[in-house]
């Protein structure tokens, strides 16, 4: 008789079966249901089978007690409450309170369930400590008649004892590895009074089809398993597992990789199939969308970041996600165009309240900002409370239909999180709203959330929770050297040989050895087919198989099914993928565009870069940056110099001032430019406002003397004026930055850089990638222009970069002739230059309007290294063949 057998049969028979987790509780009741119906049997009594810690609480709250027992999260946060305060104003502040907490509870139940005191015995720093912190939490619970869950087995069996627990005569503890000290009391009490308790052992007839695989690394060791399980499923097999050791740590890795080799369609669809294949262990409920969707709502304050902002304004949880969709979304647009990374609540509020079509939004800014004042102290379960009206407010969970996961997290975080919340109210003082959010955080977080759901023919499960359970098939995976067995880890709050003295868990290799043998026994009976596996490699350190599996005998190799990733099925095919050369999109039909002068840059780069920025509006997202962004940076200079040439208009002023009449003046020009400039946006710190006023100041002075004031004489004719001008088939605006005449008539065109990459060689190129400036020069027949240069503003490196008609026009500025490219080019004198580029710009402007799209960069670096489209044109996919579109 077999396990399985026996446990139906004295279950049938009324003996009480005490399992290691609820999964295996579920599995016994599924077989003994099972064998009810083939009996032929309508109406059963149920089985007396449940988890022992089920079990424990069920007996508790047999004899009236259930209030008493202290759930997880009120006994973590009592905990932090001993050692916060016992630790206020001590360097022991400095710990880190919840995992401290953690491991000082991880010994409290160790010493409780060992029945041992730390009286007595040498104690470290460390554990004097943690002897203090356990004495207040002992006499906090014994003040109010609090229990824990170590204090359950001896207070039962106290109780089966005493008669006011009816004593089972046969109990069966099934799934247990190793048994605890109070299943040893336990087992002791039954047998005591004459009844029986025994362990079904799991280590029956051990499978003779093992197959140790060793994997390249962790990815193709959980890409081999899936491939396994498929190639079980295409045969029609009905009962697979694979164990995972680790399966905390890697749930959603596997989960992904599984699904692609199972499931590839519900990749595209997003539509997950529990019934092919389902894991033990559920994500964190606060991982859900829903529920994270409540949790950033909540969690908003005063000021934002734009992630905030934009996660509020994209989120399908909130009210008028789908109304305003479109409006929400330009918005977005629009808050990343300021390149800023925080914003005020009062200052979004404000720009949400212009717009009549964010009205929904902005009555969720209005309740959020009234959520935030709202800032008295209050016992946690009036916060639940006001966190549930604030959900209710904003609309949570938003205005579509939920589907059946959704609603199962909304109903456990009501259920249960902000439940576990209230039940906070006796443990806690009046806290802040921020507290009381920090809580119902981490409560969200210890939250396992699984969706209800049928198991399936495949189950994926941790080593623990795989005990008791049988399949046809196994693959247990992950089996290093460093895994089985693991290394020790004795708890530091108890002395280690009081630890090894008990034989306390994790506390010696032979306890963790000798666990270790257990479990591989156990499992090497679960299946008539088993595949034990290990990576060979972690990233680039080497990996040994775990001693305790056989050795890998590279003929014996699991069958494993094709590939069924899309992307491998693609690879895969025989069928050649279809080619269009869709080299160009339909020709404009409108003169006067937008885009400026950066329109033929995009055009002589990449045609596809215009195409897709310029015809299409396709930008990607501007990213914020901490500070002044670079752009902002290089327009504050800009206007910094328009407003002082302004006021100079020529050299001859600027050199009528003294030092320290130049300094006041470029300080007060500075001054006017950032007030200026930020009068409508949003202005960073005043500290920081101030070193990059300084900082222009000192580069413009720098400037000046530098440059300006060594220069022959000037006068300034223009400075940022706008012009529509004639370009081939378009009309373009432009705006020149300055334009300089000297003494002699000859006129410059100048453009402000404070870049680093500037080069007048590309006023030279073929297709024309600076035609910023040549366009200025060529633009107006009216117009004569002499010279084009770059005004480079950058500390230590300020100078002109161009090219001018003659030699000594513009001090070191080279002139046409002093260009390699000219002769390339067979440009003899300035006359052929202007009709060069006048060619070059048409050109630019005919293949725009023309509608030509072709991937076709002008340089690998110059023209691919910071466009944002390399994702959309794969550039690097098509081995940089000319030509190539996409």
């Amino acid at each position: 008789m077999n396990y399985l057998d026996r446990v139906i049969s004295a279950a049938g028979s009324g003996a009480l079966v005490l399992t290691a987790n609820k999964r295996l509780s579920r599995y016994l009741h599924s077989c003994f249901d099972q064998q009810m119906q083939e009996e032929g049997k309508s109406v059963w009594s149920t089985p007396q089978i449940f988890s022992y810690e089920g079990w424990l609480s069920r007996c508790l709250e047999g004899l009236g007690d259930g209030w008493r027992l202290l759930n997880q999260q009120q006994q973590q946060c009592l905990w932090e409450e001993q050692i916060e305060s016992s630790s206020r104003g001590t360097t022991l502040e400095l710990l880190q309170l919840s995992k401290t907490a953690e491991k000082a509870i991880q010994a409290h139940c160790f010493l409780n369930e060992y029945n041992l005191s730390l009286e007595g015995q040498y104690l470290t720093e460390d554990q004097l400590v943690f002897s203090s912190w356990q004495r207040r939490y002992k006499d906090h619970c014994q003040q109010h008649h609090w229990l824990d869950q170590s204090d359950l087995p001896r207070l039962i069996c106290t109780a089966l004892k005493s008669g006011k627990l009816s004593l089972p005569q046969q109990v069966l503890l099934i799934g247990f590895d190793q048994l605890a000290p109070g299943l040893l009391l336990l087992m002791k009490t039954v047998n005591d009074a004459g009844g029986c308790c025994d362990e079904i052992s799991l280590q029956g007839e051990q499978s003779d089809k093992i197959v140790c695989y060793a994997a390249r690394d962790s990815h193709d060791e959980i890409e081999s398993a899936a491939r396994w399980a498929r190639s079980l499923l295409d045969r029609g097999e009905d009962s697979i597992g694979v164990v995972v050791p680790d399966l905390q740590q890697r749930r959603r890795q596997i989960e992904r990789i599984f699904r692609e080799q199972i499931d590839p369609a519900a990749s595209v669809t997003l539509n997950a199939d529990e019934a092919v294949f389902s894991l033990s262990l559920g994500g964190s409920l606060a991982e859900q969308g829903v529920v994270h969707a409540a949790l950033e709502s909540l969690g908003t304050g005063r000021q934002l970041s734009l992630d905030q902002i934009s996660f509020l304004l994209r989120t399908p949880y909130l009210d008028g996600a789908l109304r305003e969709a479109d409006s929400r979304a330009f918005l977005d647009q629009k808050l990343r165009s300021f390149r800023q990374q925080n914003f005020k609540l009062s200052r979004l509020k404000a720009l949400t309240e212009e717009k009549t079509n964010l009205a929904v939004f902005s009555q969720i800014l209005k309740t959020i900002q009234s959520a935030q004042q709202l800032n008295d102290k209050v016992l946690p379960g009036v916060w639940a409370a006001r966190f549930a009206d604030q959900l209710y407010s904003l609309g949570w969970p938003g205005e579509r239909s939920t589907a059946s996961s959704e609603f199962q997290a909304i109903k456990m975080w009501q259920e249960k999180a902000l439940t576990a919340l209230v039940a906070l109210d006796p443990l806690l003082p009046p806290i802040s709203r921020q507290r009381a959010f920090n809580l119902l955080r981490r409560i969200s977080q210890g939250i396992e959330f699984q969706p209800e759901g049928s198991a399936g023919p495949l189950q994926v499960v941790g080593l623990l929770e795989s005990s008791g359970l049988n399949f046809q098939h196994l693959w247990v995976m992950g089996l290093g050297e460093t895994v089985l067995p693991a290394r020790p880890q004795p708890n530091p709050f108890i002395p280690l040989a009081l630890q090894r003295d008990y034989d306390m868990p994790h506390a010696s290799a032979a306890r963790e050895l000798l666990f270790a043998e257990q479990v591989v026994a156990r499992l090497k009976s679960a299946s008539a087919e088993i595949v034990f596996s290990y990576p060979q490699r972690d990233g680039d350190s080497p990996l040994r198989p775990s001693p305790l599996i056989p050795s890998h005998n590279p003929e014996m190799f699991p069958p494993l099914a094709d590939f069924q990733d899309l992307s491998s099925l693609l690879k895969l095919s025989h069928h050649g993928m279809d080619t269009i050369a869709d080299h160009r999109g339909p020709r404009l039909d409108q003169a006067l565009v937008e885009g400026g002068t950066s329109l033929l840059k995009d055009q002589a780069h990449c045609p596809f870069r215009a195409f897709f920025h310029h015809r299409l509006h396709a930008q990607q997202f501007a990213e914020a940056t901490p500070g002044i962004a670079p752009m902002a940076r290089g327009d504050l200079v800009h206007l910094a110099l328009e407003l002082l040439w302004q006021q100079l208009r020529n050299q001859t002023d600027l050199l009528s001032l003294d030092e320290q009449q130049r300094t006041d003046l470029v300080k007060s020009q500075v001054t006017a430019a950032f007030a200026e400039y930020f009068a409508h946006k949003s202005a960073p710190a005043e500290q920081l406002l101030q070193l990059e006023t300084e900082r222009v100041v000192t580069l413009i002075q720098e400037w000046l003397v530098n440059v300006e004031i060594k220069r022959a004489p000037f006068q300034v004719l223009e400075t940022e004026q706008q012009h529509i001008e004639k370009i081939g088939p378009l009309q373009i605006r432009l705006k020149v930055d300055r334009i300089d005449q000297l003494e002699n008539g000859c006129r410059i065109v100048i453009d402000y850089k404070t870049g680093v990459d500037l080069h007048a060689e590309d006023f030279l190129s073929q297709p024309l990638i600076e035609p910023q400036l040549p366009i200025y020069a060529v633009a107006d027949p009216e117009f004569k222009a002499d010279g084009i240069v770059f005004a480079k503003l950058r500390r230590g490196e300020c100078r002109f970069v161009g090219v001018v008609r003659e030699k000594g026009l513009l001090g070191k500025v080279r002139e046409l002739s002093a260009y390699p490219q000219s002769l390339k080019l067979g440009l003899s004198d300035w006359a052929e230059l202007l009709v060069f580029w006048r060619q070059q710009i048409d050109q630019l402007a005919e293949s725009f309007v023309a509608g030509e799209a072709v991937v076709q960069p002008y340089d690998l670096t110059k023209s691919c290294q910071y466009c944002d489209l390399s994702g959309i044109c794969r550039i690097q996919d098509t081995s940089m063949n000319p030509g190539t579109s996409s």
